[in-house]
């Protein structure tokens, strides 16, 4: 018998009956079902050409560790579009104590980077669609505080100032600016059905706040689900789990949808940990930086220069996102778009659940069916500037990597460092 597999054998029967009940049906996930139908729209993406101009976005980035225990990094972005091509790139050298400093600050230096090749192409001219890879709320959504980098730890007041400037340009020159991601881990689909239920059961006398209830969710966990069974309702006990389990909605789309389609279009705004520090913003946004940057403000130039900028985060747009599964056969693509492209002038601040919209998706639909290859290739644009931004290891290790030691000097480099390769 092939080693741990009757010891495999047991663990697995000890608790299959717990791993199947997440595979049954409850009535929160019937609920669920049943309001799904009504905020899920059948559409067959068309046959679309690119009569338009795309500027599609990406970045990359690669690390290593330094003789000395610094951490050196190279970031580069690319925009590609019919006739322009835009390189940045970003090299430095930083400490920091933060373990997964890889996932969070430098995935944020490359949106930085992405937003000032956007912010270039526009001041040289370009008037089509630009795209970017992922989320665009969730870039906006971000607190403003100090990072674990030592020579860098403002960053995120340079990462703000340029996405308040993209954001004015883009509007100001009619720039629509369309975030495409696949397989988001976002809930915030699940968040709006879920709301939209225990309202109806407000409305039929089963809860009485139900406004109250979704925030303390959100708020206080171990609260909300004790308030949620004083009301011996298995339904809503059940629902106020899904909501703090934050299971992610492409999941949802893929048990519920029976065809191609979208979600209904939601309007998001500021999470309730966001709306704390909004308040906290506009009360005294001095004092905020003073609290969330307690290094940098050391120095009085910094606290009113990133008093100004945190100040304009409160205007930045309402985003309006919808999830789209191409086929029934592909995955959920999120599609987020800045709010004021429909006409929209409610600004993030200004919005906290999410709230159904209507609005004419024909221009972005069409975008994404021009773009869209099957399941291998979700969008044209993105996979070609993808392709040709991706900084790979062979490259890194044989052109940067020899640069960086006759440049800096061989000493940097850990030893050892070339010596293993991996397949």
């Amino acid at each position: 018998m092939p080693d741990f597999l009757g010891e495999y054998i047991n663990e697995l029967q000890k608790k299959s009956e717990r791993i199947k009940m997440n595979f049954e049906k409850s009535e929160a996930n019937n609920e669920l079902e049943r309001v799904f139908s009504k905020y899920w729209i059948n559409s067959e993406l068309i046959n679309a050409k690119p009569d338009f101009s795309v500027l599609a976005i990406d970045s990359s980035s690669t690390k290593f560790t330094t003789s000395n225990g610094g951490i050196f990094y190279v970031i580069r972005a690319l925009g590609l579009s019919r006739d322009s091509k835009y390189r940045k790139i970003w090299v430095d050298l930083d400490y920091s104590e933060e373990p997964h400093y890889d996932s969070y600050i430098l995935s944020r230096m490359m949106e930085w980077l992405e937003h000032s090749i956007a912010i270039e192409a526009i001041n040289n001219g370009f008037e089509g669609l630009i795209l970017v890879d992922g989320s665009i709320y969730g870039r906006i959504a971000h607190i403003p505080i100090e990072i674990n980098f030592v020579n860098n730890r403002a960053f995120m007041i340079k990462y703000f100032e340029a996405i308040i400037t993209l954001f004015e340009l883009c509007e100001r020159k009619k720039v629509p600016l369309i975030g495409i991601s696949k397989e988001s881990r976002t809930s915030f689909f699940r968040e709006f059905l879920i709301k939209e239920i225990l309202n109806e059961m407000e409305k039929d006398g089963r809860i009485k706040d139900a406004g109250k209830l979704l925030s303390l969710a959100l708020d206080d966990k171990r609260k909300a689900i004790e308030e949620a069974e004083k009301l011996q309702d298995e339904t809503i006990i059940k629902l106020i789990e899904e909501l703090i389990h934050r299971r992610p909605d492409f999941q949802l789309i893929l048990n519920c949808a029976n065809s191609a389609g979208y979600t209904t279009p939601l309007l998001l705004g500021a999470s309730l940990r966001w709306r704390r520090e909004y308040d906290r913003i506009a009360r005294d946004p001095e004092e905020f930086v003073i609290s969330r940057f307690p290094l940098s403000s050391r120095k009085e130039e910094f606290v009113r220069r990133a008093s100004k900028i945190v100040r304009e985060i409160l205007n930045l747009p309402a985003i309006v996102s919808f999830h789209l599964l191409p086929s029934k056969n592909d995955t959920p693509m999120r599609i987020d778009i800045p709010a004021w492209f429909f006409g929209i002038k409610e600004k993030i601040s200004e919005v906290g659940w999410p709230e159904a919209v209507n609005v004419e998706l024909g221009e972005i639909l069409r975008l994404i069916s021009a773009g869209y290859c099957g399941l291998d290739n979700y969008n044209i644009w993105l996979s070609a500037v993808d392709f040709e931004v991706r900084l790979r290891r062979e490259i890194f290790e044989n052109l940067y990597l020899p640069k960086f030691e006759e440049i800096v000097g061989r000493f940097a480099t850990p030893r050892g460092y070339r010596r293993v390769r991996f397949p």
